[in-house]
């Protein structure tokens, strides 16, 4: 279904579709027909290779990053280049494997990193305290105790 010149199509939640996260060529085929240019505004969640952030690009005439994405990136330079001091970083959510490599050069850039939500379980683990709940992942207690880094184990 294509919509008519001047109109505008609405996806629903395309992690919905197991093709989605899966990033299938097929399913990236069938989005990229639904469009003529790709803008991605999604910063957050522009990381992921699914069909709606990577596959589809790759079959779309013309792709680009949109406003947002360009400002969160300007900001994003400025923070991780020379920032301002003191600097603390402020991160969350529930998987520390997506967030390694980002814990890893901001360990290198701020002055102080604080880890929240469900992920600051895991941290809690590594360092012996008992963890409030089972959110806790043991692979990365031993990437933790591995990497030792001097914000880890404050």
């Amino acid at each position: 279904m294509l919509p008519a010149p001047g109109e505008v199509l609405l996806l629903e939640n395309l992690r919905y579709h197991a093709e989605e996260e899966k990033n299938d060529v097929e399913f990236s085929k069938k989005l990229a027909a639904l469009c003529d240019v790709y803008v991605n505004d999604a910063f957050g969640s522009a990381h992921r290779a699914h069909a709606s952030t990577e596959g589809m690009v790759r079959f779309v005439s013309a792709a680009a990053a949109g406003l947002l994405m360009e400002q969160e990136l300007k900001y994003l330079g400025m923070a991780t280049t020379n920032p301002p001091r003191p600097c603390v970083a402020i991160l969350g959510g529930a998987k520390v494997s997506d967030k390694i490599e980002v814990i890893e050069n901001l360990g290198k850039i701020v002055d102080q990193l604080l880890i929240g939500g469900a992920m600051a379980y895991t941290f809690l683990k590594a360092q012996g305290l008992p963890p409030a709940s089972r959110w806790w992942k043991k692979t990365r207690c031993r990437w933790l105790r591995s990497c030792s880094p001097s914000w880890a184990a404050s």
